[in-house]
């Protein structure tokens, strides 16, 4: 396809977008004719590596092949020839600037613009101890972030481009000598099978990758910390970064991974140990309190003692409306509230939420809707459920306990027994990609109790152990 054609096809294939600059050069008598799109591109770069070059040098190009000099002579270190239209698309809105010479022929020169956010402290994981830095949108930054750290041949990359027009770039990352090859073509496959138009974020290929969608808990962990990245790498896993997303997906997850922070990495092993059995206690008083005082109060009031039952008494006489109705009201007046305070923009949402907290809870009391009992007993398990800050598994707990309050509604103490054991029959049939949600407890895998619940310093310091081929004989007799 001649000059001509090919320019006149970008055109009418782009809108004849006003954003896209056409600019025709003559060299040795011949046309060339530089296309980019200024909204992507860097226009210093291209005036100072491409248009200055060329111009200094228009009168003493010696070549008689024009295409061999251009690609030979301007520095850049990222270069690509080009075949098909469907290429010079391609890079034109990736930042490159595409050189179309007479013949046809096409050179693609990078010259992306700075569009993205520098790398700047994590906000959702904050770091006590250990590095700050997170993820940023731009995707050779994120690689960037894995290769500083883990300086190894066997630190291996598989790149998959999904999206029909958003043409978003997936890196999958793993290591070659650690890392399960049988699963790691299995991500790869998936991926690549992705057929959308638009993928803007990690969000967009998580349900293609695993079951997200057939149970309360997730079976996906997201972070934005580049140094627990690097950590779950070493142990076996998959990291997945996506172009303009600040975030990457860890395969495959655990249930167990929620209750450990990218902090406990750097922190003595007592003090990890703790931290963690009070996660795991803040999930379970989460869940069952306010169906343990729903059951309580409606169905199963003689195992109150007889003291404390007459407090319950006295401060509950005169609220017209039943347990059940208190405790979904203000379980849900509170849930407003915590929502409201993560979608307030700058810093005046906790203040908000505080405020709007006590406010509501002591009108409530005070004008007789509530008993205090209530307010106590939602307050205890609304402040359990700030120790995770992972939306997803927050998402989990209000499910869990909108399940264990209905069955305890209608059942009393023994639906609250049920309903638990329906959380734990979901939690023992999940799995990530095929790896049982439960690990290590089922099926039970004595190496990686090490770093359940316990931070194992030997763990930490020769992760490998985790995915030696003795453990994978084990798994399988299993």
């Amino acid at each position: 396809m001649q000059q001509s054609k090919i320019i006149n096809e970008i055109k009418r294939k782009t809108g004849f977008s006003p954003d896209i600059i056409y600019k025709s050069i003559l060299l040795n008598n011949k046309k060339l004719t530089l296309i980019y799109s200024n909204s992507v591109s860097s226009s210093v770069s291209i005036n100072d590596f491409i248009l200055r070059r060329l111009d200094e040098d228009k009168n003493n190009i010696k070549e008689k092949n024009l295409y061999e000099y251009v690609k030979n002579y301007i520095p850049n270190n990222s270069m690509v020839e080009i075949s098909n239209l469907k290429d010079v698309l391609y890079y034109l809105f990736s930042g490159f600037t595409i050189i179309i010479f007479e013949d046809g022929k096409s050179l693609a020169f990078e010259n992306k613009s700075k569009i993205h956010s520098d790398v700047v402290r994590s906000e959702n994981e904050k770091s006590l101890k250990g590095p700050s830095d997170s993820f940023t949108e731009n995707y050779e930054t994120n690689t960037g972030m894995l290769r500083r750290r883990i300086k190894s041949e066997n630190l291996w990359l598989k790149e998959v481009t999904i999206g029909t027009d958003s043409k978003t770039k997936v890196g999958l990352f793993y290591l070659n000598d650690t890392a399960d090859p049988k699963l790691v073509e299995t991500v790869y496959k998936k991926i690549k099978n992705i057929n959308i138009k638009y993928a803007g974020n990690t969000t967009y290929i998580l349900d293609a990758i695993s079951n997200t969608n057939r149970g309360i808990f997730p079976t996906n962990l997201t972070t934005e910390r580049p140094d627990y990245a690097c950590e779950l790498l070493m142990e076996g896993r998959i990291v997945l970064i996506c172009e303009n997303s600040n975030e990457a997906i860890i395969l495959p997850c655990v249930f167990l991974d929620f209750f450990k922070d990218p902090g406990d990495y750097y922190e003595k092993e007592l003090n990890v140990v703790a931290s963690r059995i009070v996660r795991i206690v803040a999930m379970i008083v989460a869940l069952i309190t306010p169906a343990l005082y729903i059951s309580l109060m409606a169905y199963n009031i003689e195992a109150i003692p007889n003291k404390l039952l007459i407090n319950f008494t006295v401060k509950k006489e005169g609220v017209p409306f039943s347990t059940l109705f208190e405790v979904i009201v203000m379980s849900f007046m509170f849930q407003i509230l915590r929502e409201s305070d993560m979608r307030y923009p700058g810093k005046g949402g906790s203040s908000i939420s505080i405020v709007g907290g006590l406010v509501l809870g002591q009108a409530a009391v005070e004008a007789g809707v509530v008993s205090p009992i209530t307010i106590i007993i939602v307050g205890i398990a609304a402040v359990s459920s700030l120790a995770f800050s992972s939306i997803e598994i927050v998402n989990a707990i209000r499910w869990g306990q909108l399940i264990l309050i209905i069955l305890a509604a209608i059942f009393g103490f023994i639906g609250t027994l049920f309903g638990f054991l329906i959380i734990l029959a979901m939690l023992v049939s999940a799995s990530s990609l095929g790896k049982p949600y439960l690990s290590p407890f089922e099926p039970f895998n004595k190496l990686r109790q090490k770093d359940a619940i316990i931070s194992s310093k030997e763990m930490r310091l020769n992760p490998k152990n985790i995915y030696s081929k003795k453990e994978k004989d084990n798994e399988k007799n299993i």
